[in-house]
């Protein structure tokens, strides 16, 4: 009579418990980037800027996105 309210009880724990677990192990957890990780995002950086990489915002790229549908093909 109740399974369907039983088992979104139990999956409304379960997903309680899961978040938890996840806040846990992001607390718990220290990350740092090593120097290499650094470097070669300073390489890649570099490299980008050399080929005339620019970081576009969201009205840049509306411009320049086709959206025209089927008539795209």
């Amino acid at each position: 009579m109740y399974t369907g309210l039983i088992g979104f009880i139990l999956l409304f724990v379960i997903a309680l418990i899961g978040w938890g677990i996840s806040e846990a192990k992001y607390k718990a957890i220290n990350f740092t980037r090593s120097e290499a990780d650094l470097d070669e995002q300073a390489e890649l950086d570099e490299a980008a800027k050399r080929n005339g990489y620019q970081e576009m915002n969201i009205r840049d790229v509306k411009k320049t996105l086709c959206i025209k549908g089927y008539k795209a093909i």
